[in-house]
C-alpha cells in the first residue's frame, strides 16, 4: 500500500507511570517506518510530572495528560467519543499499552496489511481465555468502527467495567461487538512472528532477545530499595536477599548509632548492600530511621520495602510482589497474602487491610507513593499500621494489590 493511500493514521500509547517503558517506545518509534503516521501519548497521571512531557517534547510526539479514571479503556472510551482535548483527527487508530513493543520496524505496515476488507479489529492477539476476546494492548480499529462501539457506562471507572468491556461482558465485550457488525477480528500473525510483543503477559513468549537485537537493549530499571534498621546484631536480612530472584535491589542497612561492635564488617561486599551509622542512638524500633531513610535515600527507586534485621524473605518475594504491580499498574502498594508471625507463635497469617494482619516487611510499595505520604510515627510500636492508614486515606483501600503466597516470616 502507497503511503499517500494510507488513512490518516495514529498510533496511541497509553502510559501510566513507567516512565522507562515511554523511554524505550520512543526510542523504537524513531527506529521504525512510520508512513505518515502520527504518534500521540496519553499520559494518565495521578500528580501531573513534566518528566513525560519532556520526554515526548524531545521526539516530536504529542503528549496528552489526563486524569488517572478508568485506566486504558476509559482513555480509549474518551478518544471514540471525541472528547480528550488536543487528540489529533484519525481515520484509522493503533492503540497500544506501554509494555507492548514493537517487534519489527514495519510493523504499522504490517497491521494495516491485515485490515482488509470485512476486517474490523486487526490485532496482536485474539486470547481464547474467559472467553475468545481481543486483548486491548494492541489493535487497531477504524473510525467508524470506533464510533459504533458501546461501553458498559459512561464514564467508565473501575476495573471491572474495564474487565467488561474487554472479555467479560458476553455479547457487549469489544470482539463480539464487531463481529455483530458483520466483521471479523484478525490477528496480524501468530503470536510467535507477532510484530508486537507484550512484555507484562503472564503468558507472553521469551521474545526480548529477539527484540533488542532490533531496537536496543530494553532497560527495565524498576530498583526496590529495602530500608533495614539495625542494632548490634548480624542482620540475617542478608541472606534473604541474596538469594532474590528479583536482581535489581538495594539493601539499606542503617545501624542505630555507632557501630561498637563492628557489625559491619561482617556484611558482604556486595554492591547493593549499604551499610551505615547514625551519629546516636535513637531507639524506637528504628523508626526515625524509616522516617529519614524514606525521605532521603528512595529518590532513585521505583519501590520500596521496609523490614527489619531478623527476618526471612523467601526467594521470589521481590519478584512476586514486583509482577503484582504488573497485575495491577494503578496499585500503590503490593502485599503477600500470608506470612508467618513470631507475635503468633509462628502461626500462619491471610493477610488483609486490618492493624495485626499487615506487616510492613510484607508490603511493597511505590517509591513515589511512600515518599509522598512519608513514615509519620515514630514513638509507637506499630507505627507501620500508620504508614498504611497514610496511604490507604491518600490513594484508597482498592490501590492495594494482595498477591498469593506465604512470603514472609516476621522473627
Amino acid at each position: 500500500m502507497n503511503e499517500r493511500d494510507l488513512p490518516q493514521t495514529v498510533i496511541s500509547i497509553i502510559v501510566y507511570n513507567r516512565l522507562h517503558h515511554l523511554q524505550h517506545w520512543l526510542k523504537c518509534w524513531d527506529q521504525c517506518e512510520q508512513a505518515g503516521a502520527q504518534l500521540v501519548v496519553i499520559h494518565n497521571q495521578d500528580e501531573p510530572d513534566d518528566t513525560y512531557r519532556q520526554a515526548c517534547e524531545e521526539h516530536g510526539v504529542i503528549y496528552i495528560p489526563r486524569p488517572n479514571l478508568g485506566f486504558d479503556i476509559g482513555a480509549f472510551q474518551d478518544v471514540c467519543m471525541d472528547r480528550l482535548p488536543g487528540f489529533p483527527p484519525w481515520e484509522r487508530l493503533l492503540w497500544v499499552t506501554d509494555d507492548t513493543f514493537p517487534m519489527s520496524k514495519d510493523f504499522l505496515a504490517r497491521f494495516h496489511e491485515a485490515m482488509k476488507p470485512g476486517v474490523g479489529i486487526a490485532c496482536m492477539e485474539v486470547s481464547p481465555y474467559v472467553t475468545r476476546h481481543v486483548r486491548t494492548t494492541g489493535f487497531m480499529l477504524d473510525r467508524l468502527t470506533a464510533k459504533r462501539l458501546t461501553f458498559p457506562v459512561d464514564p467508565v471507572r473501575t476495573k471491572q467495567q474495564c474487565y467488561l468491556f474487554e472479555h467479560r461482558g458476553r455479547k457487549k465485550i469489544l470482539h463480539n461487538q464487531v463481529i455483530s457488525m458483520g466483521m471479523d477480528c484478525v490477528m496480524v500473525a501468530p503470536r510467535e512472528t507477532s510484530p508486537m510483543w507484550d512484555i507484562g503477559y503472564h503468558r507472553r513468549l521469551p521474545r526480548r532477545a529477539e527484540h533488542e537485537a532490533i531496537f536496543g537493549k530494553l532497560e527495565v530499571p524498576d530498583k526496590v530499595v529495602v530500608i533495614c534498621a539495625i542494632f548490634e546484631n548480624y542482620p540475617q536480612i542478608v541472606s534473604s536477599m541474596l538469594t532474590q530472584t528479583h536482581p535489581n535491589w538495594e539493601l539499606l542497612l542503617i545501624h542505630d548509632g555507632p557501630d561498637t561492635k563492628n557489625v559491619g564488617q561482617l556484611v558482604p561486599a556486595d554492591p547493593r548492600i549499604k551499610f551505615s551509622c547514625t551519629p546516636k542512638r535513637g531507639g524506637c524500633w528504628g523508626h526515625y530511621i524509616r522516617q529519614v531513610a524514606l525521605e532521603c535515600c528512595t529518590e532513585k527507586a521505583d519501590f520500596v520495602v521496609i523490614t527489619n534485621a531478623d527476618n526471612y524473605h523467601t526467594p521470589v518475594f521481590l519478584e512476586y510482589l514486583h509482577k503484582g504491580f504488573l497485575e495491577r499498574p494503578d496499585a500503590v502498594a503490593v502485599y503477600c497474602g500470608q506470612m508467618v508471625h513470631s507475635y503468633k507463635a509462628w502461626q500462619v497469617i491471610d493477610c488483609r487491610l486490618e492493624q495485626g494482619f499487615l506487616d510492613c516487611a510484607g508490603v511493597m510499595v511505590r517509591a513515589s507513593a511512600a515518599r509522598m505520604v512519608g513514615w509519620n510515627d515514630i514513638t509507637t510500636h506499630s507505627a507501620d499500621w500508620t504508614y498504611f492508614s497514610d496511604l490507604i486515606e491518600k490513594f484508597g483501600p482498592h490501590r492495594f494489590h494482595k498477591v498469593a503466597g506465604c512470603l514472609l516470616t516476621h522473627n
